[in-house]
């Protein structure tokens, strides 16, 4: 089997089934002949990537109610098929094989087109002919590592009886125990101290430009030179950061040159991580509008005399 490139989603942020199909197709999904995008699962065409829409607590559009659940003791997600799917379907053996990449997306209103980002999985334990409502389908428990802290960071606005019926802990996160928190940390801190930072002196963040929404999914920070002059496209990544990160960069400049730079502004980025490999460096170096910055985490104690 050809070897495709799973696509990167953003942790914690939320896409439709239309910023979805855009990302992989360069459009949204056609009104005929594309109906696996508006059920529970698809592996959108010359990809490696099953794609999961998960309706939590609440029927889908087609009508189909399955018992998904988060389980925050363990950290993993149940998670039905479609009526009637078994462990011998051409799906779920490539996703039993690893031929397949499952990227999970939840929601908890049905009449909310929009769906969060959980992250990929691996299988736990699979179980064929589980009675559902609409009759047997096959029920798998997955392993979602950073799950817990995604839905307590993105989704607090959830009243607590419907934590309760979704399973998700009620509970505060102290620590950012997960690179989803330390990057969304890392993002609150750069919005709140902008002006000590190095962007401060020229530049303003844009209106509502945290997590500013793009045909492609939603951007870190976008921010405006003080004489409007030119708009800056700001990407945070947790970890060692791969030339992937500037290609997502750049399609987010790409929006803003379209959709803002309407006066003929220049758009420029700058990816931030802690590390950077060797394809990042072989990227940026013909990418002359892209910079890299590398952050550095300092914590000190000074004794205070009294």
């Amino acid at each position: 089997m050809n070897s495709y490139q799973s696509f990167s989603f953003k942790r914690g942020s939320e896409y439709s089934r239309d910023d979805i199909h855009f990302l992989y197709h360069g459009k949204p999904v056609p009104r005929v002949g594309t109906g696996n995008w508006t059920t529970g699962y698809v592996t959108p065409t010359g990809t490696n990537d099953l794609v999961i829409f998960m309706n939590i607590g609440v029927p889908g559009k087609t009508g189909h109610d399955f018992d998904n659940k988060f389980d925050p003791d363990t950290n993993t997600i149940i998670w039905y098929g479609k009526p009637k799917t078994h462990s011998g379907q051409p799906t779920f053996k490539k996703l039993f094989s690893k031929e397949l990449t499952p990227h999970f997306f939840a929601r908890w209103d049905s009449n909310y087109t929009k769906f969060v980002y959980l992250g990929t999985g691996s299988i736990v334990n699979f179980q064929d002919g589980v009675q559902t409502k609409q009759g047997p389908a096959i029920r798998l428990v997955i392993n979602c590592s950073e799950a817990k802290e995604i839905l307590n960071y993105s989704v607090p606005q959830i009243e607590t009886e419907t934590k309760d019926e979704i399973l998700i802990a009620n509970n505060n996160v102290k620590e950012p125990s997960s690179s989803f928190l330390l990057e969304k940390h890392l993002e609150s801190y750069i919005e709140k101290f902008w002006d000590e930072t190095i962007f401060g002196k020229d530049f303003d963040i844009y209106e509502n430009g945290r997590q500013f929404p793009t045909e492609t999914g939603p951007l870190d920070l976008l921010a405006q030179k003080k004489d409007k002059s030119e708009f800056l496209v700001l990407e945070l990544k947790r970890d060692k950061t791969s030339d992937i990160a500037v290609a997502q960069t750049l399609r987010y400049m790409g929006y803003i040159k379209k959709e803002l730079a309407t006066n003929d502004e220049k758009v420029k980025g700058c990816i931030i991580g802690t590390q950077e490999d060797r394809n990042l460096v072989n990227a940026i170096s013909m990418v002359p509008d892209i910079d890299f910055y590398r952050y550095n985490i300092n914590f000190s104690l000074n004794r205070v005399e009294f």
